[in-house]
């Protein structure tokens, strides 16, 4: 093997290398600055485990205050529910709103749409952290992308 051919080898993986490298900085680094802004991972705990830990409460107290957590529990999850209910009546005043200014087949796909949605609403139900409804802390309800209805322009 002659020196030239000898330095070529050289150079060519010398560049693969710095390629690679930079490569793994730039990811690395889109990794860690998504990691960096994110919350931390919480275990799933119901609100009288956090309360109870954190306030360090006696067993007398968590006897007293539990009915308490209870009852406020109960009550915000169905101010979610009927919330909930409230936004979708609304959606779908939007939707027969709008569908005064649409064609024939824009109507057909906008009840499409409304059907998907209806489609992922029910099969999602009774999810959500412990098994009660709604989405897991930090991420919005909604179906998943749809490509006929751009979110922008």
């Amino acid at each position: 093997m002659t020196g030239l051919a000898r330095q070529k080898i050289v150079a060519y993986l010398a560049a693969v290398f710095v390629a690679g490298a930079a490569a793994g900085v730039a990811g690395g680094y889109q990794w860690g600055r998504g990691a960096a802004f994110r919350p931390p991972p919480r275990p799933r705990e119901s609100m009288m485990q956090r309360i109870t830990t954190e306030c360090q409460l006696r067993p007398d107290q968590v006897v007293k205050i539990e009915p308490i957590v209870t009852d406020v529990s109960q009550r915000m999850h169905q101010l979610q529910r009927d919330q909930f209910k409230q936004i979708g009546a609304l959606m779908k005043e939007c939707n027969t709103r709008m569908s005064e200014f649409l064609d024939e087949d824009q109507k057909r796909l906008l009840d499409e749409r409304e059907a998907r949605h209806e489609k992922w609403l029910k099969e999602h139900q009774g999810r959500g952290p412990e098994g009660r409804g709604g989405p897991p802390m930090g991420r919005p309800p909604g179906p998943p992308h749809d490509d006929k209805f751009p979110s922008k322009p």
